[in-house]
């Protein structure tokens, strides 16, 4: 069986791979083996018919070497491409048209907005070569090692600008609310790894779901951490819908869903009344609730203006760049519906929402639950953060803390959305290496 074995191994290019297609031929031949024996045979010649039955070694392995190996989600690459490409002729666009941006010159811009996208790019095919399912064991470790890091630049090494936490290495801000997105496909782990655990393990996830959102807070972004909560609580009711706790799913959804209702909002009227919000979040808030005027009306007010003025095609005659701050990150679907037209703003809405549909697709196509959740939390941060970008840009929804993926102009959002891109093309990578039962495994032996 051992010389069988290794000439099949042999045919398998795949290391990775190997291990699991060893462990299953085997116990086929020795299942085989067992009822060859129970059959009258002795030892030798029981094994002996059991590997003869399995065929040819060199024919079966490369076989299996078709089926067992890396895959490539060659049409979201392909996505990934075009996107990548029409972000940086956006902003080469942006930057033609003025002699500075924010404390960058025309030059220096546009070779940062190239720089920044094929470093996000190159960011995507590195994660893409990881084995993700390393965090079947390790989920919960990064997860705490993620939130211990967060805690002391939030509160010890980061510093404030205009009241918000950044982390500064050299020159560069590293936005400290952007990272914080990473934290989604570590809690996808973090619910895999207390599987059939029971209400006592629910309670320990609300923990891992609580302690980022008050970082998010206290970052500050009052907005970004509501977001980041809802985008927890839907994967947790992902997984209660899967069954993988043994709870009652209807009465803990009923208690989770009133439970995250009714805490932000309490948290942001004692927050208002007690003045335990910044001066701007304030206003911000207060804006949000009574329309008053002020900046922050002023900004949808302008962005309202322009989505009237805009035609289906081409300029309308109103720029972006004249009227809104951060046109060229947070209101960049602006810039270009006023550039280019509304058609054109409906592309790039598109080619996003092709990629969350390839990010959910793929996770519900998963065998193994630990990708399932990663690929579907992160799809999860592309819906969100898209649908929301352009509720704002078109003056549907107030300002809130976030980025349209891959396109607003910014290295941590372009990095944390390619990051995200990674790990959904590395859970498609391994879908035929790591099967479920070997993940599941990994996580018993916990």
């Amino acid at each position: 069986m051992d010389d069988y074995l290794k000439s099949l191994l042999e045919q398998i290019r795949c290391k990775k791979a190997r291990p699991a297609i060893e462990q299953e031929v085997r116990s086929h031949i020795e299942d085989q083996a067992k009822t060859n024996r129970q059959n009258g045979m002795d030892e030798e010649e029981a094994m002996s018919w059991a590997v003869h039955d399995m065929g040819d070694p060199v024919q079966a392995g490369a076989q299996l070497d078709r089926v067992h190996r890396p895959q490539m989600a060659w049409d979201m690459l392909i996505v990934m491409a075009v996107i990548s490409l029409i972000s940086i002729v956006i902003h080469v666009v942006i930057g033609m048209h003025t002699d500075q941006i924010g404390n960058l010159s025309r030059n220096a811009y546009i070779v940062s907005t190239i720089a920044q996208t094929g470093i996000g790019f190159l960011l995507m095919l590195v994660v893409y070569r990881l084995d993700y399912s390393n965090l079947a064991k390790y989920g919960k470790i990064c997860a705490v090692m993620f939130l211990a890091v967060m805690a002391l630049e939030v509160f010890v090494v980061g510093i404030r600008i205009n009241g918000r936490a950044y982390f500064v290495i050299g020159t560069t801000q590293v936005t400290l609310s952007a990272i914080m997105f990473l934290y989604v496909p570590l809690f996808g782990a973090v619910l895999f790894g207390y599987r059939g655990s029971g209400l006592l393990g629910i309670g320990k996830i609300l923990l891992f779901m609580l302690v980022p959102v008050y970082l998010a807070w206290r970052i500050p972004s009052v907005s970004f951490a509501i977001l980041l909560l809802f985008i927890m609580a839907v994967m947790l009711t992902a997984a209660v819908l899967k069954g993988w706790f043994l709870v009652p799913n209807a009465g803990v959804l009923a208690g989770l869903w009133g439970f995250l209702a009714a805490a932000p909002l309490a948290a942001i009227i004692l927050g208002l009344k007690f003045h335990l919000f910044a001066s701007y979040q304030e206003a911000r808030l207060q804006a949000l609730f009574r329309n008053d005027s002020g900046s922050y009306s002023y900004v949808t007010g302008q962005l309202v203006k322009l989505a009237k003025s805009n035609h289906l095609f081409g300029a309308s005659g109103e720029t972006a760049a004249g009227h809104l701050p951060a046109y060229n990150s947070d209101y960049i679907l602006a810039f270009v519906s006023s550039y280019y037209g509304i058609a054109a703003a409906m592309g790039i809405c598109l080619l996003l929402c092709v990629i969350a549909v390839k990010a959910f697709r793929i996770a519900l196509r998963q065998g193994n639950q630990l990708g399932l959740m990663m690929s579907f939390g992160s799809g999860l941060v592309f819906t969100v953060n898209t649908v929301l970008n352009i509720g704002e840009n078109f003056g549907i929804l107030p300002p809130t803390q976030t980025f349209l993926p891959f396109f607003s102009h910014g290295g941590t959002s372009m990095a944390v959305s390619y990051i995200l891109a990674g790990i959904v093309l590395s859970v498609y990578r391994y879908k035929n290496i790591l099967p479920a039962s070997k993940i599941n495994c990994i996580a018993e032996k916990i």
